[in-house]
């Protein structure tokens, strides 16, 4: 039998996993990485509930804006909510798109993982954007 995986292990594999799916451009591998009834927010807002319609979402994605985007991930923290249960924030980049080929866009992505029988996925990913330090700050309403 081996031995249980520390939380930060078991997000970091996921994330190694996250990045070769998108670097290919599979859309399937990338949400085979979710259980099946997952559910995915993204960055404006977006939500898709279950496997099939993470992978239509971002395949759609992928096939348009995003078809020469590349994304690296860094895991910022992970710990066992529960039994089974892990809470990730992983920091990522992403360039390639195709709205601003020159940029680099940073966000900050929230993931529940879960063990079920021996299989550890998502079950939760809500992914916001960074904003510029102080922008919010300096135009949100006192």
């Amino acid at each position: 039998m081996e031995p249980e995986l520390a939380p930060a292990e078991i997000a970091t594999q996921l994330l190694s996993s996250l990045v070769a799916a998108w670097a290919a451009h599979d859309m399937a591998a990338f949400a085979e990485l979710f259980h099946d009834d997952a559910a995915f927010v993204n960055v404006i807002g977006t939500y898709a509930h279950g496997r099939a319609e993470i992978q239509e979402l971002h395949a759609a994605i992928h096939a348009g804006i995003y078809r020469n985007s590349a994304i690296t991930m860094q895991l910022e923290d992970a710990r066992a909510a529960a039994d089974g249960v892990i809470v990730a924030h992983v920091a990522s980049e992403l360039s390639g798109d195709e709205r601003a080929p020159d940029q680099v866009r940073g966000s900050i992505l929230t993931l529940v993982i879960e063990r079920r029988g021996a299989d550890w996925k998502i079950s939760a990913a809500q992914n916001t954007n960074i904003v510029p330090s102080g922008s919010y700050l300096s135009s949100a309403p006192r």
